[in-house]
């Protein structure tokens, strides 16, 4: 019992690793590195998942991947010059838990941010960014869309910003350097599933073997009966 017991935690702890690996490396910020957190400790808690990261979530039809520091005074009010009601000045639950503390560091919608800008008059009279959180699916979507000068402008504002070349590099590249390193982590995923499968079937065979030999047993003690 205690070997099948110890091949089905091998078998969970593998899974979790997986879904913990995909957490931890599914994105990247626009210099290519592991994306960093939007909202910290004192903030109200941002991400389209709440889990305060700018993250490329299916089922995010907003693209909520700019991180904005919506506290900030350089430039106009992200949630007044976009049209919306106030919530930027809002207070929501914390990124600690506990209670509510005031949005701050925000992950607001890639084509909000355009748009954003457009009405706010350019680079140098919007809120600051959050560089380091910004995820690469940002610059990718609007990259995708060269030629449209409202999202020309976003790219370029976020390269002006950030210090950081994305306009001129053609969007295959943009692709494989975001997912450049990733590729060890698929080889490393491949790894981990080919482990969790042969302890998924050797916690099965187990349990057949076992089931047989219960079955041998009771049919000797029913024959000597």
């Amino acid at each position: 019992m205690r070997r099948i017991f110890n091949t089905r935690l091998n078998f969970i702890c593998v899974v979790l690793t997986i879904f913990n690996l995909h957490h931890v490396w599914s994105s990247e910020n626009i210099y290519g590195e592991t994306l960093e957190q939007c909202s910290h400790s004192g903030m109200a808690l941002t991400g389209y998942t709440r889990d305060g990261y700018c993250t490329d979530i299916n089922g995010d039809t907003g693209s909520h991947h700019i991180c904005i520091d919506l506290s900030s005074t350089t430039g106009g009010n992200f949630c007044s010059v976009t049209g919306q009601s106030d919530w930027c000045s809002s207070s929501m639950t914390c990124h600690d838990g506990g209670g509510l503390c005031p949005v701050q560091d925000w992950c607001v919608c890639q084509w909000a941010f355009a748009s954003y800008l457009q009405y706010a008059g350019g680079c140098d009279k919007i809120q600051d960014l959050v560089c380091e959180a910004i995820n690469m699916q940002a610059a990718l979507a609007y990259k995708s869309m060269a030629g449209i000068t409202k999202y020309d402008n976003a790219l370029r504002c976020i390269e002006s910003r950030c210090g950081v070349s994305l306009s001129k590099t053609g969007t295959s590249a943009l692709l494989a350097k975001a997912m450049n390193n990733k590729a060890g982590i698929v080889y490393a995923s491949s790894l981990l599933i080919a482990a969790s499968a042969v302890a998924f079937f050797t916690w099965n065979r187990t349990q057949q073997m076992q089931g047989k030999r219960e079955h041998l047993v009771k049919s000797m003690t029913e024959s000597y009966a």
